[in-house]
C-alpha cells in the first residue's frame, strides 16, 4: 500500500525511456532510489502500461495510458519499502494487447541496486 503524503521526489531530470514501435529503450532501465522515469511514445497510437508487483505475480488493477506522442513521469515510492528492487511491466495497446506477444513482461526498471535488500 502506499505510504501516505508521498509525493514526486525533486528529481533533477527523469530518466528518459522511448517508445518506438510498441518496444521501450532502454530495457532495462535503471533509477535511484526515489528517482523518476519520463515515458515518451513516439508512436502514432496510444499505449497502456501495465505495472506488475515485487513478486511479479500479479499487475495493478489499473495502468497509466500513455498518448500517442505523448510522455509520462512514473516515480519510484521513496519510502525504505520500495528501494533496491525491479518493477517489471508491459507496453500494451489500450484494448490490452501486448505489442510485443514475445516479450511477455520482461520489461524492468531496476530501483537502487535492484536486489531486493528488504
Amino acid at each position: 500500500m502506499p505510504e501516505a503524503g508521498t509525493q514526486l521526489s525533486a528529481v533533477a531530470t527523469p530518466t528518459p525511456v522511448t517508445i518506438s514501435n510498441g518496444t521501450p529503450s532502454p530495457d532495462p532501465v535503471g533509477i535511484t532510489n526515489g528517482g523518476q522515469i519520463q515515458f515518451s511514445n513516439a508512436d502514432g497510437q496510444p499505449y497502456m502500461l501495465e505495472f506488475w508487483t515485487k513478486g511479479n505475480d500479479k499487475h495493478a488493477a489499473v495502468s497509466v495510458v500513455i498518448a500517442a506522442g505523448g510522455t509520462v513521469t512514473v516515480q519510484a515510492n521513496p519510502g525504505a519499502n520500495d528501494q533496491n528492487t525491479t518493477c517489471k511491466y508491459n507496453v500494451l495497446t489500450v484494448t490490452g494487447k501486448p505489442t510485443n506477444p514475445r516479450d511477455g513482461g520482461s520489461n524492468s526498471i531496476i530501483i537502487g541496486s535492484g536486489a531486493d535488500d528488504n
